[in-house]
């Protein structure tokens, strides 16, 4: 049986069922994801929390999700991307196929308008296939967890 990919945006919504299970496989398939920031990525791509919107695309076989590419837009296209995959995930059993992961990865390119950034860790084994996708490394991102910003009047 193919593969069947779906869409869902501002416009085109996602019910609650929908949306609970893109959640769930997240949770279940991303290393290192929690319920919270999951669901709020999912949020913000199909405007239900105030964004600037986004996508979400799934990939189902024999109506078992397989795949989900969570897509944000920043905002912020005159100096950063306009958009953030910031979900790329296949379920286990499919991480090893590379056209799979290629076509998802080209359709969500394809639905983009602007650049597009990830974070990917440096051991991610599909950092070479995003690279022969044309991403390129361009920064040494840096984070500090402020905690005492709070405390500053």
């Amino acid at each position: 049986m193919p593969y069947q990919f779906t869409l869902y945006d501002a416009f085109s919504g996602m019910n609650p069922v929908e949306k609970n299970k893109v959640v769930r496989f997240l949770c279940d398939h991303t290393h290192n994801s929690n319920r919270q920031s999951v669901q709020e990525a999912v949020e913000y791509a199909i405007k239900l929390k105030p964004s600037f919107g986004g996508f979400i695309l799934a990939v189902e076989k024999e109506r078992q999700l397989i795949g989900v590419i969570v897509a944000n837009r920043t905002g912020m296209e005159s100096y950063n991307p306009k958009n953030i995959f910031v979900f790329v995930t296949l379920h286990r059993d499919y991480q090893q196929d590379k056209s799979l992961i290629q076509t998802l990865i080209q359709r969500a390119i394809r639905y983009a308008d602007g650049d597009i950034a990830m974070h990917v860790e440096p051991n991610n084994p599909a950092l070479d296939l995003y690279q022969e996708l044309g991403f390129k490394a361009q920064y040494l991102e840096l984070r500090l967890s402020n905690q005492q910003s709070s405390a500053v009047a």
